[in-house]
């Protein structure tokens, strides 16, 4: 019981592992879904906050050369510094929102140090007061050499196809395909675990279909598909048919687990002997068959001598000692033109014949037979035997002497 349980609490976690993977190889191949579509729209995000940052310097450093020269006021100059001073906070954002930017060396660092330089002009661009064009000069010269080494940073790290930034991508991205293949590599052992485990189960269906679960002889619908096989390829074969005497008495007096042993002990003996030559299964009950490869009945007898000497040793069950006797009938396949119906209705007539008449041996439907084998028809013996002994009791009951009424001899 406690095993039956365990084995149908094991069944039931493997019925719900086949849908938890399933499940894990959809989240899996969404997490590198997303992963991949997520560093690619940061990426780009991160780039085109870039590039407007770079127009936005462009723009401011463009004006603010034009006021140093005196092309034009600061009024331009003021403007293009107010929207390269909004324009950092977005940069920044998307580079704190990367994750692959976040681990490129430097380069975060230089964006952080220009936005503070951009900062640090705020009071001398924005101040009502005329620019001072000596300090702006100086400033808009390390503002260029800032973003020039910002967009340098940005071609070599972060824009090519060899750059530091995609080969972190692309080791975030397979990492991720790692996952996948496991939880995939783990989802098609388990179908190879089910698949198995169908097989076995199979087999073992098909094992329990075609032995008895008892004796584990063939079964009945396994000898008879074998039987009807043979006749439709008119294989030749013998077939015999066998009944177990006094069964019934075994039973009633030991009980039915005695009579269960009683059958496995027989199975054995026909195993060890019959089994040899042929197949033997059982038909139900206490009812035999034995399909034997051979159609010599010659062969046969033998065959059968060695079961006959095997069967003289009483089976011993529970202290008992129980012998065997059993009723045959048999016949030859070729004899009835493979007609399995006609084969099985005279062999089994045969047999009960022969369990009538308490036939040791095996009694062959066909007569003719025992002239091939030059033996004695077991029917004729004991027709004779009865006829013989008929006689005798008639003989014995002559030559008493009358019998005298009561009357005379008062």
């Amino acid at each position: 019981m406690t095993i039956q349980c365990k084995k149908t609490k094991s069944d039931g976690l493997l019925s719900a592992l086949g849908p938890i993977l399933l499940l894990a190889v959809g989240l899996a191949t969404a997490n590198m879904l997303s992963t991949y579509k997520g560093i690619h729209h940061e990426k780009q995000a991160t780039l085109s906050d870039l590039i407007q940052q770079d127009r936005a310097v462009g723009n401011t450093l463009f004006n603010a050369h034009k006021f140093i020269e005196g092309q034009q006021g600061s009024q331009l100059l003021r403007q293009s510094y107010e929207s390269l001073l909004t324009r950092f906070p977005a940069t920044i954002s998307s580079i704190e929102n990367d994750k692959i930017f976040q681990q490129l060396s430097g380069l975060s660092d230089t964006i952080y140090a220009t936005f503070s330089h951009v900062e640090s002009a705020e009071q001398m661009i924005l101040r009502p007061e005329q620019v001072d064009k000596t300090q702006l000069n100086a400033w808009v010269n390390q503002l260029h050499e800032m973003n020039q080494q910002i967009n340098d940073q940005v071609l070599d790290n972060v824009s090519s196809t060899s750059a530091e930034y995609s080969k972190k991508a692309s080791g975030t991205i397979i990492k991720t395909a790692f996952i996948l293949l496991a939880v995939i590599f783990t989802f098609i052992l388990y179908l190879g675990y089910l698949l198995i485990t169908l097989r076995k189960e199979r087999k073992r269906n098909l094992h329990m279909l075609a032995h008895d679960p008892l004796t584990g002889l063939s079964s009945r619908a396994c000898v008879m598909t074998t039987l009807q096989s043979r006749c439709d390829n008119r294989t030749p074969f013998s077939l015999l048919l066998f009944d177990l005497n006094k069964f019934k008495a075994v039973n009633d007096t030991f009980g039915h687990h005695v009579g269960d042993q009683l059958l496995k002990s027989l199975a054995a003996k026909f195993t060890q002997t019959l089994g040899k030559f042929g197949i033997v299964g059982r038909l139900g009950g206490d009812e035999f068959v034995w399909l034997a490869e051979s159609d010599n009945p010659e062969v046969i007898q033998q065959q059968y001598a060695l079961f006959l000497e095997e069967l003289k040793a009483p089976c011993v069950i529970n202290g008992k000692r129980l012998h065997i006797k059993l009723s045959a009938g048999g016949g030859i396949a070729v004899d009835y033109d493979f007609n399995a119906t006609q084969l099985l209705e005279r062999v089994d007539e045969a047999m009960y014949q022969a369990k009538s008449l308490q036939i040791k041996e095996v009694l062959w439907e066909n007569k003719t037979i025992y002239k091939a084998l030059g033996a004695v028809n077991p029917l004729e013996h004991k027709s004779k035997v009865g006829r013989k002994k008929q006689r005798d009791e008639s003989l014995e009951y002559s030559e008493q002497p009358p019998r005298q009424s009561v009357q005379h001899l008062i």
